[in-house]
């Protein structure tokens, strides 16, 4: 399969990213699940996660393992419509409570990676996790791997491609949990979000299927299929 690649830009922090495919059809639903996973006990990051889920009914709030994400992902990450995680991480990798996650490889033949049930988006209140062109020069290929990459029906995966502070995360979660509630863009709203309440050395980062890039959290378009090897970046610097 040819593997298609890009990334653009944004000012103010500004932003890179690239365009692939026309968009399919548009998906419409009301009903809609969140789930929040703290990946420390004793840091806050259990408030980084309810600042965002307080603005929902919100149907899960854990504190993180690794098996949420990864062997038994259907039944928690993607058994919800969007996921944050708060908690220390590095690139394509978050801590939980039980041990590190490899982003690059989170499903099983059993349960592939995210999307396959039913996740659209996740979140990464932590440093380095989504990097971008700048960090990686191949940013992409970590996120399609197969089996059981990240995107085998995932939308966005939003995050930082620099540090992130525990000092501001919880207004940033705040914010961007209001944003998407009031149906804003995705990306757009964690980048807003990010440029309202984060410090300056903070740069945030959205990966998507390149459709998917209008997406809000009530409007949203058709899932991508399970291989496909199609990312777009959209980053601040």
């Amino acid at each position: 399969m040819t593997q298609l690649k890009g990334f653009l830009c944004w000012t103010t922090r500004v932003l890179v990213c690239v365009l692939f495919m026309a968009g399919p059809p548009t998906a419409w639903s009301q009903e809609r699940k969140e789930g929040g996973y703290a990946g420390t006990k004793d840091q806050g990051h259990d408030e980084v996660v309810y600042n965002f889920l307080k603005h929902f009914a919100y149907d899960q709030y854990y504190w993180a393992r690794t098996f949420q994400f990864g062997d038994l992902n259907n039944q928690r990450v993607d058994a919800m419509d969007i996921a944050i995680f708060a908690g220390h991480g590095n690139q394509w990798l978050i801590a939980t409570t039980d041990g590190n996650v490899d982003l690059t490889n989170v499903g099983s033949s059993l349960n592939w990676g995210w999307g396959d049930n039913n996740a659209e988006f996740i979140a990464f209140e932590s440093c380095d996790v989504v990097p971008s062109p700048i960090e990686v020069a191949d940013w992409w290929t970590n996120w399609v791997k197969e089996p059981g990459g990240a995107f085998d029906g995932l939308h966005q995966a939003l995050g930082f491609r620099t540090v992130s502070y525990q000092s501001t995360d919880q207004d940033v979660a705040d914010n961007f949990g209001g944003r998407i509630r009031n149906n804003h863009g995705m990306w757009e709203s964690w980048f807003d979000a990010i440029n309202d309440e984060g410090e300056s050395d903070e740069m945030g980062s959205a990966v998507m299927y390149p459709p998917a890039d209008g997406d809000t959290y009530y409007n949203f378009v058709t899932d991508p299929p399970y291989n496909h090897q199609n990312l777009r970046v959209w980053y601040q610097h």
